[in-house]
């Protein structure tokens, strides 16, 4: 295993790669809560890389791409005080894509590469995870790299649910 990542490219070939990878449904189910057509996934992240609020990051093993990183600054929207302290807060989101690549331990290592990235490249002092509740595989495996639940809320999903 030798992950790696490269920036998310404003051309077809990405685009095309990261549609084929949202047709999935355990990926949209979490990620997008339905299926996007091409259009809207060229849509959504162009207007992403546009924006530069977020680094977009294609997860590699041995250079080849297998899932997506979205990193972000943290917008302290939760009313909650167990942030107070920290004032350089990161978030993300992952998702591996290619399906032969799930149950490997590649979502702990891309875990594990993306805080330290917040961390020294970005001096972040505090990193929040937000999955849905009922998406286990994602909440064991942030369990597994020492992430704890400390805090539940009920927010709206990507499509206002």
């Amino acid at each position: 295993m030798n992950i790696s990542f490269r920036k998310l490219i404003d051309n077809d070939e990405d685009y095309n790669m990261l549609y084929n990878w949202c047709k999935n449904d355990y990926i949209y189910e979490w990620f997008e809560q339905r299926l996007l057509s091409l259009e809207e996934i060229k849509n959504k992240y162009k207007r992403k890389l546009n924006e530069k609020k977020q680094e977009l990051l294609i997860i590699q093993d041995d250079n080849k791409d297998i899932g997506l990183v979205q990193l972000y600054k943290y917008d302290n929207d939760l009313n909650t005080n167990l942030l107070s302290n920290y004032k350089n807060i990161y978030e993300y989101d992952i998702f591996i894509g290619d399906e032969s690549y799930l149950s490997k331990g590649i979502g702990s290592k891309v875990i594990e590469l993306v805080n330290y990235k917040i961390y020294n490249e970005y001096l972040g002092d505090a990193i929040i995870l937000r999955p849905f509740k009922r998406n286990t595989r994602a909440i064991k495996c942030y369990q597994k790299c020492g992430f704890n639940i400390l805090y539940e809320y009920n927010d709206q999903d990507t499509i206002g649910n």
